[in-house]
């Protein structure tokens, strides 16, 4: 196999207001160029609107599983989410490109949405803290997810 092939998927989440952000999701190779765009209310830790586009695909047949997109609203950014989410936009109605780019959007999203409940804002108001006391600021949240915040 002497052929390159290469995917990326980019996430970028933006403000709206002061309880809202956009979440924009894009997935790009040889055979796809599909965007997402989530809106969350950040209060609710709730998707409050979704859409997504496909500009380029493989098969004719691939855009009708966008149908689905706005099925998502209402979900909560919890546990459980990913699985809500392969549930309502994949398997044989729906793309498990769609798919994929929505669930790293929410595994985005809720890393901000910890920060958030943590005390930084869109101006990281505790720069001046050292690496060990910001550690403990998000521990509660983070607690045994990695190397870095595992306990003891």
């Amino acid at each position: 196999m002497n052929d390159v092939y290469e995917r990326n998927i980019n996430i970028r989440l933006h403000p709206v207001d002061q309880s809202t952000v956009v979440v924009a999701a894009t997935l790009l190779d040889l055979h796809h160029s599909i965007s997402a765009e989530i809106t969350i209310d950040l209060a609710k830790r709730e998707i409050v609107n979704a859409d997504a586009k496909m500009v380029r695909v493989p098969y004719t047949n691939c855009p009708n599983a966008l149908v689905n997109i706005r099925s998502i609203i209402g979900l909560k950014i919890e546990r459980g989410i990913n699985k809500q989410i392969a549930d309502r936009l994949g398997h044989a109605a729906g793309c498990t490109h769609i798919v994929e780019i929505i669930q790293n959007a929410m595994r985005f999203s809720s890393s901000m949405l910890i920060g958030v409940r943590a005390g930084y804002g869109r101006v990281d108001k505790k720069k001046n803290l050292s690496e060990q006391e910001r550690i403990a600021n998000v521990m509660p949240f983070l607690k045994n997810t990695c190397i870095v915040f595992k306990e003891g």
